[in-house]
């Protein structure tokens, strides 16, 4: 069976053409479930001096830790969108190649220099869902912590309001955008959480939205090397929803954060291909050549027929799955019986 190449050295080309997203919907979660609403969106709130900080990330931990409890499939939540938003736009799906999430996205844009995913895949009335396949994995509970606290102390309620900092630090809270984009011959509609927006209203979504991380202070020549390597990943996520600005607050190895400071999306491609064989292009490139693999793989359009993809040492292997009784299967019954109307 035909395989792709991951090979970086075979998507030197050109930068592929990747439209500006456009917003087409918002939604957010909470304890009491999925609304298809901003009730959830956030607002950043510049520190006075991103210079001198004192944000000490384990306040809190782990009294205020709200655990995620979510037991449904990864893509149910962009899935409930869709079958909303078609009550008021019945062809919103017509001419949508692939229906996903910005993290799946993320995953297979970095296999060049990245590997480790697994992804299944469906073909259903005319469009390609791609989930995750799930594996154990090591849940890092105060690094997820300190994440979401970071966020916390950044963001408040109403545009020009103040952080509550001693809120619960609840992972189940999220705002999400919805939005559409075109690679090359390859339409998409995925969804991306949003961590925070800026205050003024003469900016669109998603220019308006900022993205929020954390990473400890590179002292070492390695360390700074790995946070390059973050930087690449964090170029990938921003990049494919159009968020325009990412903030980082540097840490130290206790989880205090001493300073913030802000990235240009369109920036970091420039800083960190210099000196380093890693190229915005190829990643690019990589996913456009990856989304045409999946049509060329993915040929019967049934809910119960699912493709999984993986990188190996020789490239992408893609494996077929028929049945009810699979057990990759992914697509909901009522998400089909509600498109299928």
């Amino acid at each position: 069976m035909e395989k792709l190449r991951t090979d970086r050295r075979g998507y030197l080309g050109p930068f592929p053409n990747y439209s500006q997203p456009e917003e087409v919907g918002i939604f957010s979660l909470t304890q009491d479930g999925f609304f298809s609403d901003g009730r959830n969106l956030k607002y950043y709130v510049e520190p006075a001096d991103r210079q001198h900080v004192h944000l000490d990330l384990n306040h809190g931990f782990p009294q205020k830790l709200v655990d995620w409890n979510d037991e449904g499939g990864d893509l149910d939540h962009i899935l409930k969108w869709i079958v909303e938003a078609q009550r008021v736009n019945p062809s919103l799906l017509s001419g949508v190649d692939f229906v996903t999430l910005r993290g799946h996205l993320s995953k297979v844009t970095c296999t060049p220099y990245k590997r480790g995913w697994k992804l299944a895949v469906t073909k259903f009335n005319g469009t390609w869902y791609i989930s995750h396949v799930h594996e154990q994995w090591h849940e890092n509970r105060q690094g997820n912590y300190w994440g979401h606290k970071m966020e916390q102390y950044l963001t408040a309620d109403k545009a020009r309001g103040e952080p509550n900092t001693d809120a619960m630090v609840d992972l189940n809270e999220a705002f999400y955008t919805v939005v559409t984009s075109r690679l090359n011959a390859h339409s998409l509609l995925f969804s991306a959480e949003v961590d925070a927006r800026l205050p003024d209203d003469t900016l669109p979504p998603p220019a308006r939205y900022v993205e929020i991380k954390t990473n400890k202070t590179p002292c070492t020549q390695n360390e700074e090397r790995n946070f390059y390597r973050k930087l690449q990943t964090c170029w990938v996520q921003s990049y494919l929803v159009g968020v325009p600005e990412i903030v980082f607050g540097f840490r130290d190895n206790k989880g205090v954060v001493r300073s913030v400071e802000s990235f240009r999306t369109r920036d970091i491609p420039g800083k960190v291909e210099y000196g380093s064989d890693w190229k915005a292009s190829v990643c690019m490139n990589f996913c456009d050549n990856f989304l045409s693999f999946v049509k060329r793989c993915a040929t019967e359009d049934d809910a119960r027929v699912v493709y999984l993809f993986q990188p190996d040492a020789q490239g992408v292997t893609c494996e077929v799955h028929r049945g009810r009784g699979s057990p990759h299967t992914f697509l909901p019954d009522w998400y089909i019986a509600a498109v299928c109307r």
